[in-house]
């Protein structure tokens, strides 16, 4: 009977000891659960503050950027004004530069008009203009020089004459015209109908163009003209 009960009790010590035993590893099972529960949600809680902070940082440094790009626009504009303005400059200097080529120009083509006193009495000064051209003929062949008022070599001297003087032949008296010294040059004296302008013109003739003006004098009056 005794036996019986030691072996009962021995049973019951073991079975009590396995319970504990099992509670215990319960219990460190239970423990490491939370304690990898809490690694998780302490995990994900430090990735949501890095994301913040990450998303913050960037947010700073778009304002960063967008603070520095007004600044670098206005450089840009500066630079597009700075550089527009030097254009403009650049073409006003160009055009003052072709204007002042242009006066020269007509300086020279100015300075080239031979104007001086005439040695004449009745004239007040004589004019030789380089740029003055044969003024054209209609005749072919040999020319002869003509002082017959009908002909057409007389009234292309009459145009050679209001060419030079700087008339219109319908506004134009010739009050002389005749031989130049040799048959190829002619003199003519002319005057304006309002009898303001007086001129003594010297032509010479270029074969197959006509009639130059190679020289006129200005004169004072129209008496012993010629």
């Amino acid at each position: 009977m005794q036996e019986n009960n030691r072996r009962m009790n021995s049973r019951l010590n073991r079975k009590k000891k396995t319970n504990k035993i099992l509670n215990i590893l319960i219990g460190i099972v239970l423990l490491l659960i939370i304690v990898v529960v809490v690694n998780i949600v302490t995990d994900d809680s430090s990735e949501e503050a890095n994301v913040e902070q990450t998303v913050s940082d960037n947010e700073e440094t778009v304002d960063d950027t967008s603070e520095e790009n007004p600044t670098n626009q206005e450089e840009d504009d500066t630079s597009a004004n700075e550089s527009v303005s030097q254009n403009e400059s650049n073409e006003s200097s160009s055009a003052e530069e072709d204007d002042t080529t242009v006066d020269q120009s007509q300086n020279t083509n100015d300075s080239s008009t031979t104007e001086r006193p005439s040695s004449s009495p009745i004239s007040d000064n004589e004019t030789v203009d380089p740029s003055w051209e044969p003024i054209g003929t209609k005749q072919t062949g040999e020319h002869v020089s003509s002082y017959d008022s009908s002909s057409v070599d007389w009234a292309e001297k009459v145009e050679a004459l209001a060419y030079a003087a700087g008339l219109d032949s319908s506004n134009m008296y010739v009050k002389f015209l005749g031989n130049g010294g040799s048959p190829q040059k002619s003199i003519g004296t002319v005057t304006s109908k309002d009898g303001k302008e007086i001129y003594r013109i010297h032509l010479e003739w270029v074969d197959g163009q006509g009639w130059k003006p190679t020289k006129r004098e200005k004169l004072s009056t129209l008496e012993d003209a010629s």
